[in-house]
């Protein structure tokens, strides 16, 4: 081997090497705004959607809007590792998870990596 062939080699060898550390899908962003049942404790609701499987960042994106009748509706951003390349399926399966979390009754999607999200036109609610 020359030099110029041990050079390529290693070159190879970091690449496969970098391959190893990174992800193979990007971390991705979705806004969405929970309708939650009045008794909801909104901090220890934040932790269960925390500790999700994909989930990576939850924060509060507004206040909490509290109603008359009691209910909630609560704004918050997630990044997360989406488990399907399709969008509408990797947000189903996000909004799926958090829905059977106590106290959310419905999951409004507003945008996702900063783009507005809908399905023919309408808002897509879970």
């Amino acid at each position: 081997m020359n030099a110029e062939e041990i050079v390529t080699s290693l070159r190879d060898i970091e690449i496969m090497l970098e391959s190893l550390y990174k992800l193979e899908k990007k971390v991705t962003s979705v806004t969405m705004v929970l309708k939650l049942e009045s008794d909801t404790h909104v901090p220890d609701l934040m932790t269960r959607i925390r500790i999700l499987p994909s989930v990576a960042v939850v924060a509060q994106s507004d206040k909490v809007a509290r109603f008359m009748d009691g209910d909630a509706q609560l704004a918050i951003s997630v990044k997360y590792l989406p488990r399907s390349t399709e969008i509408y399926a990797s947000v189903k399966k996000l909004s799926m998870m958090i829905k059977r979390l106590p106290g959310v009754k419905s999951i409004t999607i507003d945008t996702y990596d900063k783009k507005k999200l809908t399905l023919r036109g309408q808002k897509i609610i879970f």
